[in-house]
């Protein structure tokens, strides 16, 4: 082949294309951003602690009792003897002091507006830490009539006596002696105050907080139950452990 021909590009006018293959010069050359140092890392800032938020407080389910015309109306009736009227869940409670508690358990059944003529529940709560409060006596009332509820709490001292209510509604005279037989709380009018779910002679009473749980029913029992000692043949238990060895 002549200079000429070599030199001369082929047909179409494309130059020859050229190896992407690099040359042993230029893949001895280094990389120039491999030799290039990473730049340091900042060091880490510790970032402050978010601040918790308070806990929410929950709203209070009891409150005063205001703006009741049949509340404010017992107590301009009674006065200083209610010590406490309050409302919880809905449900509205008057604290009165024991020596008006009959006389105003006779207002709530007798008068018009009122009409408490069902005694739904009677029962006691003890409270050992509060010193000459150690009970309380709770009256639930319901008005048929009105359809309206209402508790009635009374404080006492361990060893008082709550005037009976069981002359104003029937239904008192059984709660009444359950309170007396589970709370020692003795009622003063009673017609027949005595225990009715345990026997007479039971040593204390099972829902005050002191009462010890545990072999009270020993006691009692020891008591009154009389034991014998059964004799029964053991050979058949030797039968039957014979048969398993």
């Amino acid at each position: 082949m002549s200079d000429e021909e070599k030199a001369t590009p082929p047909e179409g006018g494309e130059e020859p294309q050229k190896s992407e293959k690099p040359t042993p010069s230029e893949a001895a050359k280094p990389d120039a951003s491999a030799q290039k140092p990473a730049p340091p890392r900042a060091a880490p800032v510790d970032k402050p602690a978010t601040p918790k938020a308070p806990p929410a407080k929950k709203p209070s389910i009891t409150f005063n009792i205001t703006a009741d015309p049949f509340i404010d109306r017992i107590k301009e009736i009674f006065g200083g003897a209610i010590t406490e009227a309050v409302e919880t869940l809905g449900q509205q409670i008057l604290r009165v002091a024991k020596d008006r508690y009959v006389e105003m358990c006779r207002f709530l059944h007798d008068d018009g507006d009122a009409q408490f003529d069902m005694c739904t529940d009677l029962t006691a709560t003890h409270w050992p830490e509060r010193a000459g409060q150690e009970f309380e006596v709770v009256l639930f009332l319901y008005s048929v009539p009105n359809n309206r509820r209402i508790r009635i709490k009374v404080s006492l001292a361990d060893g008082d006596e709550c005037p009976t209510v069981s002359h104003i509604w029937i239904g008192a005279n059984w709660m009444e002696r359950e309170v007396f037989d589970m709370f020692g709380v003795k009622f003063s009018g009673h017609p027949d105050l005595r225990r009715i779910l345990l026997p007479e002679d039971w040593p204390g009473h099972p829902l005050r907080k002191e009462y010890p749980i545990e072999y009270r029913d020993n006691e009692w029992t020891d008591k009154h139950i009389e034991y014998r000692e059964i004799d029964y043949d053991t050979s058949l238990i030797d039968v039957k452990y014979g048969e398993r060895k």
